[in-house]
């Protein structure tokens, strides 16, 4: 279970790069607090990543592109797996409402309509046909923000 302490580690954590002891002033605790917490909420999947960038995209020249897609019941098990492990893919939902997954992938603003196309073409060689396929295309990031 995660606790308060927790809670405002993971929220620093997500929010900046800290060392362990600016993050024990932060949470009002020792270093070795902190240290034992990280390493545990690590080991148990809660934090993925302890360092972490975010780039400027827009600067990089890479747009995102938001996808919603409607699945086949027999098709939704078989198109997870292969979204989690492709390289475009940065996010990846399973969700209840409009869509049945949103995913969203980061293509050189150039190249955005061959990076949808090949996405879709991926899923065809599966055999995999999505019944709706939603596509928005990012003009500019707004406001990026991870912690809870």
């Amino acid at each position: 279970m995660v606790d308060e302490l927790d809670r405002k580690i993971v929220s620093f954590m997500s929010g900046g790069v800290y060392s362990y002891g600016e993050l024990a002033k932060l949470c009002g605790v020792g270093r070795s607090t902190i240290y034992r917490r990280v390493e545990e909420l690590e080991r148990r999947g809660v934090i993925r990543r302890k360092v972490m960038a975010v780039p400027n995209f827009e600067k990089l020249g890479l747009s995102a592109v938001i996808i919603g897609m409607d699945m086949y019941p027999n098709e939704l098990e078989r198109v997870v797996p292969l979204l989690k492990e492709h390289d475009r893919v940065k996010l990846l939902w399973k969700t209840y409402g409009t869509h049945d997954i949103v995913l969203a992938i980061l293509c050189d603003r150039d190249d955005i309509g061959r990076c949808i196309h090949n996405l879709r073409k991926e899923l065809a060689e599966l055999g995999v046909t999505p019944a709706k396929f939603d596509v928005s295309i990012s003009i500019s990031w707004e406001k990026m923000q991870l912690s809870a």
